[in-house]
């Protein structure tokens, strides 16, 4: 029987697998290099020191060469779905470590992670005067100042 449709890009989830970690190993042989510019007696110097890269689900699914969207069905199904939320663990205890050691932004990563802190504002106002009794105190004040 003939296959129908589009052929998997990633055939299998052993081979998801593999280049879930082949992406991870990357990240973390692979640090963003940030310059620090330094001043002594005068004199400027420039260092590139490394910071560590977050991994995110784009990330990956650049690294599977496949889009935000695919990626995200394969975690969908059935046999990818234990594998998908695993390396998603794996990516956000990265972070997560990252921002609270201060390696990565702890602001970037609450976003990226979707842990942003949520507030709920509740606010109970009264009001005893009417309209009418709001237009006449202000032509009285008016009236005053005259």
């Amino acid at each position: 029987m003939a296959s129908v449709g589009k052929p998997r890009a990633i055939e299998s989830p052993e081979d998801f697998e593999e280049l879930a970690f082949e992406y991870i190993e990357w990240v973390k042989n692979n640090p963003v290099m940030k310059t620090i510019t330094a001043s002594f007696q005068g004199s400027i110097s420039y260092e590139k020191v490394p910071h560590a890269r977050p991994m995110t689900q784009y990330g990956l699914a650049a690294h599977m060469g496949i889009g935000l969207s695919t990626l995200k069905d394969y975690g969908q199904r059935e046999e990818y779905s234990a594998m998908f939320k695993r390396i998603c663990a794996i990516m956000t205890a990265h972070n997560v470590d990252g921002a609270t050691s201060g390696d990565m932004s702890a602001n970037i990563i609450s976003r990226i992670e979707g842990l942003a802190e949520k507030q709920e504002v509740v606010s109970n106002v009264t009001v005893n005067n009417s309209l009418d009794d709001f237009y006449a105190d202000i032509q009285a004040e008016t009236k005053a100042e005259s």
